[in-house]
């Protein structure tokens, strides 16, 4: 949630599947966490950037950043306390 406040005083609009998806889905569920990722790579196209914050990169992380370099989408990286970084 602060890093999508974040956002939004930045006047940019977030979108955080793991703070939405989970509302209504069940992450323990193979099946549910399966739809749940595949959701967000749909919206992930829609997307003009990505901001990855802080410096542990989850495996679905990993594979959302992956997505980003071959659609060419803008990868920004942010420290936990919200100062961007160079790319890593």
């Amino acid at each position: 949630q602060e890093y999508s406040r974040f956002a939004v005083s930045r006047n940019y609009i977030p979108f955080a599947p793991h703070l939405l998806f989970p509302q209504f889905m069940d992450d323990t569920d193979t099946a549910q966490r399966e739809l749940g990722l595949f959701f967000g790579m749909v919206f992930l196209a829609k997307c003009h950037e990505l901001w990855v914050f802080g410096g542990n990169i989850t495996n679905g992380m990993a594979v959302e950043i992956e997505k980003a370099k071959r659609r060419k989408i803008t990868i920004r990286y942010f420290t936990d306390r919200c100062e961007e970084v160079d790319a890593k």
